[in-house]
């Protein structure tokens, strides 16, 4: 007879079998490839910009992470043996096999209602799972209207396919004006869910334990963005669990999506991005080309005086980027600094249980990349403290039983990042 886990555990495998966000991955393969030549990393880096048939989850100076499908892996194993890379390789559905993945019944609760707030610790059931894009546009609404005298729930505008862009404006008074702005976004990329349920928590913490935080909004206002690319995060929960970019469709062309983070204005479409639509990092026709950047754009535009501070929270590494990442011989002016704060935020994130996270530029630790929010954000609007955080895990899963332990201490990080912003 069964027992109890073993069956439960069946049954997640059935589950995970039938999803249809990863029927299409029967065959591949997933590759860790580590190297110590130049010429093995710029065959990848190639591969990346201009190859649609190879799906990098990481790409690193020494280590790159890749997702091939079957027909392609002889001739890419023959290509690595010949750069004398070392490289490792799992069937990908069996990789899977071993994560904690929602349920169907959780994962689909497209039409979940709150009649009424509740109580703080079951809230905090909520960052226990991924919610779909309806879910967390009603978790929002629901705070905002717990919180009507610190909290303002908007939308900076539409995605491609039509979603609301939705915001949380957090603050202490709504009677002050010019306060200082904290601008956080998450999901930009659909396939990294931990982002927006990181970015969630914080407005969670924060409007929940108002009196113990009120020191952090006495000038500041909190502007929250859990979920800049929901075509991409729904699309990667119903099709395609590794989608990264958004759902632009160009009429007669096959390939769909731009990367939302290729697709702003500083050094736009120059390095570790593509002009080939069916790139992984195309970098759309033009900057800001796309309706979520555009929209996120504007705002930071209209407030470039007052935001202070600018994350961008991605998934996975473990890493503080600041400016300039479209190069590595480009420096932030203020790169002493900007280190400084980075590795303070990365010492209070520590302390929760020891997650370690490297500091510096993406250019200089892992791989050029031109178009990103960070540096936009510095570059070309002036914002003093602009930083990516990449977010812990092995995989763009995070397991279910990880998520509040990966809230809570990113929750010191930006805390820490905050304070910063309060001192200007």
């Amino acid at each position: 007879m069964l027992t109890q886990k073993l069956l439960v555990y069946l049954i997640t495998i059935f589950h995970l079998l039938l999803a249809d966000n990863l029927k299409g991955y029967k065959g591949y393969n997933k590759y860790t490839i580590t190297y110590d030549n130049v010429e093995t990393y710029r065959y990848l880096l190639d591969l990346e910009e201009n190859d649609g048939k190879v799906n990098f989850w990481s790409l690193g100076r020494n280590m790159s992470i890749a997702v091939i499908n079957s027909e392609n892996q002889l001739i890419f194993e023959e290509r690595l043996k010949e750069l004398k890379a070392k490289f490792k390789n799992r069937v990908l559905l069996d990789e899977i096999a071993c994560l904690n993945f929602s349920t169907p019944a959780e994962s689909s609760n497209d039409n979940l209602e709150f009649d009424e707030f509740r109580p703080k610790r079951q809230a905090r059931g909520f960052f226990t799972h991924y919610p779909r894009y309806k879910e967390i546009l009603n978790y929002m609404s629901i705070l905002a209207k717990h919180y009507p005298q610190n909290c303002r729930y908007e939308s900076l505008g539409r995605s491609f396919e039509g979603r609301h862009i939705a915001a949380l404006s957090i603050f202490r008074n709504n009677r002050v004006r010019d306060r200082r702005v904290v601008y956080i976004q998450g999901g930009a990329h659909g396939r990294e869910w931990i982002a927006p349920v990181t970015v969630l928590y914080l407005a969670n913490e924060i409007l929940g334990n108002l009196k113990t935080f009120e020191r952090y909004l006495n000038d500041v206002e909190i502007y929250l963005v859990p979920l800049v690319n929901p075509d991409g995060y729904e699309y990667s929960h119903t099709s395609d669990r590794f989608w990264r970019k958004n759902r632009h469709q160009y009429p007669g062309r096959s390939c769909v999506g731009v990367d939302i983070n290729r697709n702003f204005a500083n050094n736009w479409n120059r390095r570790g991005a593509s002009a080939n639509i069916c790139s992984e990092v195309f970098a759309g026709t033009a900057p800001a080309s796309e309706s979520e950047t555009s929209a996120v754009v504007r705002y930071l535009e209209h407030n470039r005086n007052r935001i202070k501070l600018s994350v961008d929270v991605h998934s996975y590494g473990k890493f503080i980027f600041y400016p300039y990442g479209y190069s590595r011989t480009a420096y932030a002016h203020t790169r002493n600094f900007l280190h400084g704060v980075a590795t303070r935020a990365a010492s209070q994130i520590a302390k929760y249980r020891g997650t370690l996270y490297r500091v510096g530029t993406s250019a200089n630790i892992l791989y050029e990349a031109s178009g990103g929010l960070d540096d936009f954000a510095y570059g070309n609007l002036g914002i003093p403290m602009s930083f990516t955080l990449e977010l812990p895990g092995e995989d763009f899963h995070v397991p279910l039983t990880d998520i509040i332990d990966v809230c809570k201490e990113t929750f010191a990080g930006f805390l820490e990042l905050i304070r910063h912003a309060s001192l200007f």
